[in-house]
């Protein structure tokens, strides 16, 4: 069956796709020219028109135009037209062809305002380490991490930051991942996720359990009784593939960060590592960006440069540590990097009800995802310039004096940043009628005492009192 793609600000049409009898195992991404489209015409040609009208032909033999990249469908069609996320194609490469020569001859068409190879990437995890219980990471009290004693202190100082907030089920957090099981410690706030390979919104984990330990690290509820307790205890997992079964295309990594912003997410984990940085997953980032998605990276396991999309500026880049307060060796590293926090043999969850240790900036990086979570609940206003001051400007400082490349700003500390937010001041004009005056006064006045759920109780804590009062006349109109 011929079918036929026009392109035209968002308006996408597409039939079935025609049989093919060749393996097209390569892809290549390509950005149109502004006034450009491509499709298949009723003979199944490859052709093009220009702003002008102009038909013409494109070449054939062992290359095949596959229709729009996913985020070319991103929500906010004025964001997305302004990055041309909509000017973004699929080209597929039969198995033997020149992926080279092809990626060549592709770029000297006037169609195209880039050309790619969409790159091969994968998970930036380690296999499964022996099962290990105590959670270092949370709080080192110098126990032995595979048969060798911590350093006191060496953590990321959670115990406390606790008393302050445990987070709200008000956040929900996308793991950029290979899904999550069912973890008996992630109960009822796993929410319907995204299979970006397989185009399901079957959001199960579908590499070992990478995911689930990433989101177990992330939001495995505390002080329940059983396994593990994980950052931010209530916050929401929406869990997105970007992987079958461990690796794959860099673009499935766009499509999946362009959907968890369209879907709710109010922050990104990305636990992930990839070499090459493509166009394509650089206008995914900058739409999350935009859209003031906070967005936290691994900064990958080779002891080498950051990888992408760590490596963006708008996004948090993490590196892992040890028990003993120093560098992970096979953390990568650069001037990148933003801070570090435990990757080395963490506790955290698997499959369904169970538990092990895993080593990778994979498991560094949600710590800060939690805190970012922990943060939020404080106060959802925070802007992403925001919250990296935050993390970089209280992290404890190891390795050299101030910051290096190796370790960043230093060990992400909770408690030294949920300390520096200030929950959003309560709005004390109680009337509505745009001043703070004294019938805003009388109101507290009149309800004096314990008052469960009053708006007139500021702080709810059950008591309408002089805390509240200070309010009203901290926000006084002259």
């Amino acid at each position: 069956m011929s079918w036929l793609i026009l392109m035209t600000g968002f308006c996408l049409q597409a039939a079935a796709a025609p049989a093919q009898d060749v393996d097209f195992e390569q892809r290549l991404l390509a950005k149109l020219h502004p006034g450009c489209t491509i499709g298949v015409d009723q003979d199944d040609r490859w052709v093009h028109a220009d702003d002008l009208g102009r038909i013409q032909p494109l070449p054939e033999e062992g290359i095949r135009f596959a229709g729009p990249a996913g985020i070319a469908f991103a929500r906010d069609r004025v964001l997305a037209d302004r990055l041309g996320l909509d000017r973004w194609v699929t080209i597929e490469l039969h198995a033997d062809a020149d992926e080279a020569a092809m990626l060549r001859d592709l770029k000297t068409l006037d169609l195209f305002e880039r050309v790619e190879v969409d790159a091969i990437g994968g998970l930036a995890g380690a296999p499964d380490d022996p099962y290990f219980e105590d959670q270092w990471g949370l709080e080192n009290t110098g126990q032995p991490v595979a048969g060798l004693e911590g350093v006191p202190g060496a953590d990321v100082n959670v115990v406390d930051a606790w008393e302050i907030t445990t987070g709200g089920a008000e956040v929900v957090i996308a793991t950029l991942d290979s899904g999550a099981f069912p973890h008996v410690d992630l109960t009822g706030r796993v929410l319907p996720g995204r299979n970006i390979p397989n185009q399901t919104n079957d959001g199960t984990d579908v590499c070992g359990s990478h995911g689930t330990s990433v989101a177990g690290i992330i939001a495995a509820a505390g002080d329940n009784g059983i396994g593990m307790a994980g950052m931010v205890w209530d916050a929401r997992i929406l869990p997105v593939v970007v992987v079958d079964p461990c690796g794959g295309q860099e673009s499935w990594v766009a499509d999946g960060l362009v959907w968890a912003v369209d879907n709710g997410a109010d922050l990104v984990n990305m636990s992930l590592q990839y070499s090459t940085g493509t166009d394509y997953l650089r206008d995914a980032v900058l739409y999350a960006a935009a859209s003031d998605i906070p967005m936290i990276a691994a900064t990958g396991n080779s002891n080498g440069d950051i990888a992408y999309p760590a490596k963006w500026p708008e996004v948090i880049a993490v590196g892992a540590m040890t028990h003993l307060d120093t560098r992970w060796p096979s953390s990568n590293y650069g001037p990148e990097l933003d801070l570090v926090a435990p990757g080395y043999e963490v506790l955290s969850s698997q499959l369904i009800a169970s538990y092990g240790s895993r080593s990778g900036t994979s498991f560094a990086c949600p710590f800060v995802s939690g805190t970012v979570g922990l943060l939020l609940s404080i106060d959802p206003d925070l802007a992403n310039d925001e919250i990296r001051d935050i993390l970089n400007g209280s992290a404890r400082d190891i390795s050299l004096l101030g910051y290096d490349p190796g370790t960043g700003h230093g060990c992400l500390d909770v408690l030294a940043a949920l300390e520096v937010v200030e929950p959003p001041q309560p709005d004390a004009d109680l009337n509505g009628d745009g001043i703070v005056n004294g019938d805003d006064l009388l109101r507290i006045l009149s309800f004096w005492g314990a008052c469960s759920g009053c708006p007139e109780d500021f702080n709810q804590d059950g008591l309408i009192d002089g805390d509240d009062l200070l309010v009203v006349l901290s926000q006084w109109t002259p």
